[in-house]
């Protein structure tokens, strides 16, 4: 081979050393990098969140309807959400039994979310107006309460045609960010709105001693 040849080719080959800075400059970016995925995993759960309430919601009333007997979902005081539903609607309408299934359990799954306030909505007009336009909501003059100065859980019950008191409640994330979630019981929707967004610093999620009941009415 020639020598022009074989000095060409030692310049279009790289060194060990090369090798090994191109690693340990990678191997830097991924150590700045990796917080920034990890921000972007726990911005997401509030999104989650919305989406995996409003199938709650859902499956609360489709069940109700589907197999006449009311359901429960319950605001916990630390923040989580539970479905209960009657034991018996005709022998025991007064006794409600945790759901175990997979679906009511969804909401729970999420680390770095939760619930922060909640209220039930007076009678009178629909919490969501719908006009050809926009959606908007019905101002109440109370606020969500502080789930963790609550002195017992609140929950809103399905009957079995699928209407059920509405609530408006606030979920909060790790990040300080905040949604407040409206759930119309009679249009059986849920409509969002964020809200300001606190220093993360002061985002604690509830904590609270009292478990839940694994039936009510007993």
């Amino acid at each position: 081979m020639p020598a022009g040849a074989t000095r060409a080719a030692r310049r279009g080959a790289f060194t060990l050393m090369e090798v090994l800075l191109v690693v340990a400059l990678l191997s830097i970016l991924a150590v700045f990098a990796w917080p920034d995925f990890s921000q972007a995993r726990r911005s997401e759960q509030v999104d989650e969140f919305t989406v995996r309430a409003r199938a709650l919601m859902a499956m609360c009333r489709a069940q109700s309807m589907n197999e006449s007997r009311r359901y429960r979902v319950v605001f916990a005081l630390d923040g989580t959400l539970a479905v209960y539903r009657q034991r018996d609607p005709l022998r025991a309408p007064e006794v409600f039994v945790r759901v175990e299934d997979d679906w009511a359990e969804i909401p729970a799954a999420l680390e770095d979310v939760w619930i922060e306030a909640v209220m039930r909505l007076p009678e009178g007009p629909p919490p969501i107006r719908i006009d050809s336009e926009s959606i908007q909501f019905t101002e109440f003059t109370d606020e969500p309460t502080a789930v963790d100065s609550l002195d017992e859980p609140v929950f809103v019950e399905f009957a079995p045609d699928g209407t059920s008191e509405s609530v408006r409640w606030v979920i909060r994330d790790v990040l300080g960010r905040g949604r407040r979630l409206t759930f119309d019981g009679r249009l059986g929707r849920i409509e969002f709105l964020d809200v300001d967004r606190i220093d993360a610093s002061a985002a604690r999620r509830p904590k609270s001693e009292a478990a839940l009941p694994a039936a009510y009415g007993e």
